[in-house]
């Protein structure tokens, strides 16, 4: 499980929860995640599939792009 916060002058504005699931695809793991926006109080729901050596920067770009579909 990960959480990531997103802020401006200290300020929350969007907060990522997410979690491998074990599964996979292909060689990569499974990620279901949790996308809230503070300001649209709106929250997105997704599932994507990352390899863990790439590491978590491109896990939360693959989430930020798939919550923006």
């Amino acid at each position: 499980m990960f959480t990531m916060e997103i802020r401006i002058n200290g300020t929350m504005i969007a907060h990522i929860y997410g979690r491998n699931t074990g599964e996979t695809k292909d060689g990569a793991h499974e990620y279901v995640y949790e996308l809230y926006e503070t300001e649209t109080r709106g929250v997105v729901n997704g599932t994507v599939y990352h390899k863990r050596q790439e590491g978590i920067k491109k896990l939360v770009s693959a989430i930020l792009a798939d919550a923006d579909k």
